[in-house]
């Protein structure tokens, strides 16, 4: 006999409950994604709540490894671009959501920190 989960109605053996008892295609979905303990959980503890996941999930985790990776150049908006697959105009918007606004590089704009890199660069190859 397994845990008991309490129903207004009855006592039920969680080892009898099955995929085919789920009451719809979402928490049959987490059935078979996280286990029938997440997806009974889930009913017991939310039960009559509207649950929404949104499009991009981890829209903040991005912004702050932008913030954390960006130096105020466009060399570094590349690099997390690259890094983290996302279009420049899309860590451009990221950074501007988090009030960096002024410190960004205008698009196609050269920072002055860039070009002195480059020199850098140059100088030291030589």
């Amino acid at each position: 006999m397994g845990r008991i989960i309490k129903t207004n109605y009855m006592d039920i053996d969680m080892d009898i409950i099955t995929f085919d008892d789920m009451p719809s295609e979402i928490l049959k979905e987490m059935f078979i994604l996280c286990g029938k303990e997440v997806a009974v959980s889930i009913m017991e503890q939310f039960a009559g709540t509207f649950i929404t996941i949104p499009a991009r999930p981890f829209e903040k985790l991005e912004r702050r490894l932008a913030i954390k990776e960006f130096d105020g150049t466009t060399a570094s908006l590349r690099k997390i671009a690259r890094t983290y697959n996302i279009a420049e105009p899309s860590i451009r918007v990221l950074l501007k959501k988090s009030g960096l606004k002024n410190s960004i590089p205008a698009e196609g704009q050269l920072n002055i920190l860039d070009e002195l890199a480059k020199q850098n660069n140059a100088e030291n190859e030589d």
